[in-house]
């Protein structure tokens, strides 16, 4: 089973999904905690992204696709918000993941 690991770096389009699917869960985690300790919801889902690309970088994910998947999560994030100022955090952090999603898909369509 280990040997068909491959690293981001030598096989992107076979481990980056998986890569940001472990980096979203990781995420959530932090997410849900900072919320149960009264963290403000901006400050919550700024620190789960923050771990989110960690983990990516640590992973050695390339910088510059860190920085997309990132971007593209405050990007969904804050659409959220900025259309539900009153919404539920989850559903927040829920459309943070779908942009996420688009940026993987429009990223690696041709690989």
């Amino acid at each position: 089973m280990v040997e068909n690991i491959q690293p981001i770096g030598e096989d992107v389009s076979k481990s980056i999904e998986d890569l940001a699917e472990h980096a979203g869960e990781v995420a959530l985690e932090i997410f849900r905690t900072e919320l149960d300790k009264g963290s403000k919801q901006t400050q919550a889902f700024s620190k789960a992204i923050d771990a989110a690309k960690n983990v990516m970088m640590d992973s050695g994910c390339p910088l510059d696709i860190c920085d997309l998947l990132a971007d593209a999560a405050i990007n969904g994030y804050k659409t959220f918000i900025d259309k539900n100022p009153h919404g539920d955090p989850m559903e927040a952090f829920d459309a943070a993941g779908e942009f996420v999603n688009d940026a993987l898909d429009s990223e690696f369509i041709n690989y």
